[in-house]
C-alpha cells in the first residue's frame, strides 16, 4: 500500500501520462492495440494492464487487438474506422535487441500508412547504427506516426538515431495499473525476493549471488516466467492465440481466406494471459520483506505495492533512466550501481 506522499507522486505521473496520450491520440474514440503481450514476461503484462487502465480513463473503445503473430490487416480495417488510431504496445523492445518486435512495427508503419499510429511508451536502444537508419527511414516515412518515449535518455537517443520520427515524452504506462496485495493480506513475509534476469540484457550479476549473500536472511532467486507453473486457463488462452496465428498465416497463403477468430475471444485470451501473469507476481511479492531486481517492471511492481526494494541496471541503462526521471522519488525505491551497494541498501530496508 502506498503512503500518502507516494500516492500523490503516482497521481502526478498518471496526469502527465494522460496528457501525453491525449495529445498523441487526438480526438479519436476508437483504437486498435497491436503487439499485445503473449508470453510469461510479467513486465510486458504489467505494461498491458496499465495501458488498458489509461485507455479506459480516456474513454476509448478497443475495436481490435492482436499479438505479434496474429495481426491481419484486412481484419483490422473491417473493425476499426479510419478515424480510429492504431496503438502499438509499449515496453523496452524498440531497437535491435529484440528484432522481431522492431520488424513488426516497421511492417505496420509501411502497411498502415492511412491510419494514425502511436507507439506507446518505449525505451530505445540500437547497437547497430545501420539498423537505426532503417528504422528511421521506414517509420519516418509514415505520414502520422508518433513515438512515445518513457525517459530522457531515450529521447536523446531518438534525437540522434531517429531524426525523422516524431517523438514525445510519456512515462512508462505500467504506472497506470492499480496494484494491491491479495485480500487476505501478506502471508509469511520473511524472505528477500530477487528477480534476476539471465537474458541478453543482463548486466547486474544478481543471477549469480550465493544463498548466503544476505545472511541470515533467506533468499528466493527467480525470474519472470520461472516463478510459477502455467495454470490451465493460461495454457488454454495461449492455445486460442496460437490458433489465431495459424488462421492469419493461412489467410496470407491461401486463395480462399478462412475467417479469423472473433475479436471477443482473442481479447479475452489476451486479458487472461496478462491478468494471470500479474496476479502471479503479486502473489510472489506478498511473501517478501524486501526485493532486489534488475528488471524495470519488477521495480515498478514493488513500487506500486509500497514494498521496499533495490534495483540494479541492465546493459543499456533502461532502469536508471526511468529511475532518474520519475520513479526515483518514490520512498520505497533504491538504486544501486553494484552488488555490494545493493546488499547494503537491502540490509537498511530490512532493519528499518
Amino acid at each position: 500500500m502506498l503512503n500518502t506522499s507516494d500516492a500523490v507522486r503516482l497521481a502526478e505521473v498518471r496526469d502527465r501520462t494522460l496528457s501525453a496520450l491525449r495529445e498523441a491520440i487526438g480526438d479519436a474514440r476508437d483504437v486498435a492495440v497491436l503487439d499485445a503481450p503473449n508470453q510469461r514476461n510479467v513486465g510486458d503484462s504489467l505494461i498491458w494492464q496499465g495501458e488498458l487502465a489509461y485507455l479506459e480513463m480516456l474513454g476509448l473503445r478497443i475495436r481490435y487487438v492482436s499479438d505479434l503473430n496474429g495481426f491481419d490487416a484486412a481484419d483490422l480495417r473491417r473493425r476499426l474506422p479510419r478515424s480510429g488510431v492504431v496503438l502499438l504496445h509499449g515496453g523496452g523492445n524498440f531497437g535491435d535487441l529484440w528484432i522481431g518486435h522492431q520488424e513488426h512495427r516497421e511492417t505496420l508503419a509501411a502497411e498502415l500508412a492511412d491510419y494514425r499510429l502511436v507507439q506507446l511508451s518505449q525505451s530505445i536502444f540500437f547497437a547497430d547504427e545501420g539498423r537505426a537508419a532503417i528504422a528511421n527511414r521506414v517509420i519516418g516515412a509514415h505520414p502520422d506516426f508518433t513515438l512515445l518515449l518513457r525517459d530522457g535518455l531515450s529521447m536523446e537517443r531518438a534525437a540522434t538515431m531517429l531524426p525523422d520520427v516524431r517523438r514525445a515524452y510519456c512515462p512508462d504506462m505500467a504506472l497506470g495499473y492499480d496494484a494491491a496485495f491479495p485480500a487476505g493480506g501478506r502471508t509469511d513475509a520473511d524472505k528477500v525476493l530477487v528477480i534476476a534476469r539471465a537474458d541478453r540484457e543482463s548486466a547486474s550479476g544478481l543471477r549469480g549471488i550465493p544463498q548466503d549473500w544476505l545472511a541470515p536472511h533467506r533468499l528466493h532467486v527467480t525470474d519472470w516466467g520461472q516463478h510459477r507453473s502455467d495454470p490451465l486457463g493460461w495454457r488454454l488462452a495461449r492455445t486460442v492465440l496460437k490458433l489465431q496465428r495459424r488462421l492469419v498465416a493461412a489467410r496470407r497463403r491461401l486463395p480462399v481466406k478462412p475467417p479469423t477468430l472473433p475479436q471477443a475471444l482473442v481479447q479475452r485470451a489476451v486479458r487472461l494471459i496478462n491478468e494471470s501473469n500479474v496476479d502471479s507476481a503479486v502473489s510472489l511479492y506478498s511473501s517478501a520483506r524486501a526485493v532486489a531486481v534488475d528488471r524495470l517492471h519488477a521495480h515498478v511492481l514493488a513500487m506500486l505495492l509500497g514494498l521496499g526494494h533495490v534495483m540494479l541496471d541492465n546493459n543499456y541503462r533502461k532502469l536508471g533512466a526511468v529511475f532518474d526521471d520519475y520513479t526515483g522519488v518514490f520512498s520505497t525505491a533504491n538504486y544501486a550501481t553494484d552488488l555490494d551497494e545493493a546488499r547494503a541498501r537491502l540490509y537498511e530496508i530490512l532493519e528499518s
